[in-house]
């Protein structure tokens, strides 16, 4: 049985895939529709691929059918297969009725792959639309440059932007000059020992130099405080959100700003942050003595990100390097699996894999999952798509101080997998749940199909490096 399910917020601004509506022929019009599918229009993975099949066997007879084209590429884009978009957007940058939407599509593309730099001309290269600026606030937020968030939207657009999106830029534009993230090293390395992993890994840390013990997940995009120390910290908010949790769940978050975040050898100067309740059922303990730990934080994917970071599960102990190229390469070298991953939205670490020896699958490695069973969470499409039955059985539903920041009070389903391989990575025999994520997290912000989130169950085996450089994770 779970104590908790998952801290994470799964917050996207939503941004409008752009579709056709054109036949061969007639004058072609570019028209934005919302990535968002409704149910009627959910199709699992097999069914996208076979009517990308189709499609292509359409544009074999017709190959200069721009229309087709374009549609080929959105499919293969849902489908996650992003070398294979680009190919299809390249005979339509040149095209008129396409250039624009074909620009800002590679765009995401870039952003995807972590090509800040590639991703922010291209997106300043066309046009002038609100869709376009705020995947610019999303690069300044993942590179640092929180200063130039200030003059991305006009009067207009501001009042088109989402709560969220809203939120993020009050956010960044309080920081003023401030460089967020400075970071301050006493040692080529920092070293933090697991305290404990009775539950998740949990480490020491220093806030605004107060000592603080936190978990790890990267199911969280900034760190996040515990209300009750955020007061006693004097922290204040400087903008507000609604955050969306395991089970469809909500969840009011407030934005705030840490002085010094001290992480063994390293300290990180002006840190943005979360503050949130947690729920009375997140309780920790020492696997030597059975006593509580109290928890106040959660340490989270926004701070791995400034690091070359290193979660040694076999030898207890989180790992913080410089993202030095010396390091990356000492990384690159090492003998064990190295698998490519994208950056969506915030912080969505997804690689593909495989459930049941189906492959092409994408998951999120959120490692916040505490269960003692469950490796992996899937949506209804990917069981389909893996030939997994829900057992009506197996289903019950966790009470209401029982699941992520937003509660429980939601239906789960508990079944067997044979299987689950990412990369080299092959685990049998393993337990999967339905019911946790929301069902409008199917589609990612770039309207890519996500089935599912591999977490901690799956993830302790290893030794588990995230180079946000390379886009490179190796697991030893």
């Amino acid at each position: 049985m779970f104590k908790r399910l998952l801290a994470l917020s799964f917050v996207f601004s939503f941004i409008p895939l752009i579709t056709v509506a054109a036949e061969k022929g007639t004058n072609t019009e570019l028209t934005a529709s919302t990535s968002m599918k409704s149910h009627d229009e959910r199709l699992d993975r097999g069914e996208y691929l076979n009517r990308i099949a189709l499609k292509e066997r359409r544009l074999s007879a017709d190959p200069s059918n721009k229309a087709l084209i374009w549609d080929i590429m959105q499919d293969e884009l849902i489908a996650g297969n992003l070398d294979k978009a680009e190919k299809y957007l390249k005979p339509l940058l040149s095209d008129p009725h396409y250039a624009n939407n074909a620009l800002y599509t590679q765009g995401v593309v870039h952003y995807l792959k972590g090509d800040y730099v590639q991703a922010e001309a291209l997106f300043r290269k066309g046009a002038r639309d609100l869709k376009s600026r705020i995947k610019l606030l999303y690069i300044y937020y993942q590179t640092g440059q929180y200063s130039k968030a200030r003059e991305l939207f006009d009067d207009d657009q501001l009042k088109s932007l989402s709560k969220n999106d809203i939120a993020l830029l009050t956010l960044m534009s309080s920081f003023g000059t401030a460089q967020p993230y400075r970071l301050d090293w006493k040692a080529d390395k920092a070293v933090l020992p697991f305290i404990s992993m009775n539950n998740l890994p949990v480490v020491s840390v220093m806030v605004n130099g107060q000592p603080v013990n936190v978990f790890i997940d990267t199911g969280a995009d900034l760190f996040v405080i515990k209300s009750e120390m955020a007061k006693t910290l004097g922290l204040t908010s400087q903008a507000s959100f609604t955050g969306t949790y395991a089970g469809g769940k909500t969840a009011e978050i407030n934005h705030s700003r840490l002085q010094t975040l001290g992480l063994g050898d390293v300290t990180l100067h002006d840190v943005p942050v979360d503050i949130a309740d947690f729920p009375e059922s997140w309780v920790f303990t020492d696997e030597r003595t059975g006593k509580k730990i109290d928890i106040d934080g959660i340490l989270s994917t926004g701070v791995f990100h400034q690091f070359l970071t290193t979660m040694d599960y076999p030898e207890r102990q989180l790992v913080l390097m410089p993202r030095r190229k010396i390091s990356q390469r000492e990384v690159s070298e090492r003998d064990g699996s190295h698998i490519p991953f994208i950056l969506e939205g915030t912080h969505f670490m997804i690689v593909k894999g495989a459930v049941n020896g189906k492959e092409g699958m994408t998951f999120f490695l959120d490692s916040g999952l505490d269960d003692s069973d469950a490796s992996i969470l899937l949506q209804k499409e990917a069981l389909n798509y893996a030939g997994l039955k829900l057992q009506e059985g197996e289903r019950y539903a966790p009470d209401d101080n029982k699941g992520g920041l937003g509660g429980g009070g939601f239906a789960v389903t508990r079944l067997p997998i044979d299987s689950v391989s990412v990369g080299a990575l092959h685990q049998k025999g393993l337990t999967g749940l339905y019911g946790v994520l929301p069902e409008q997290l199917y589609f990612t912000e770039s309207g890519m199909i996500l089935d599912g989130f591999l977490s901690h169950q799956f993830l302790r085996h290893y030794k588990w490096t995230i180079d946000f450089d390379a886009m490179m994770m190796t697991f030893q």
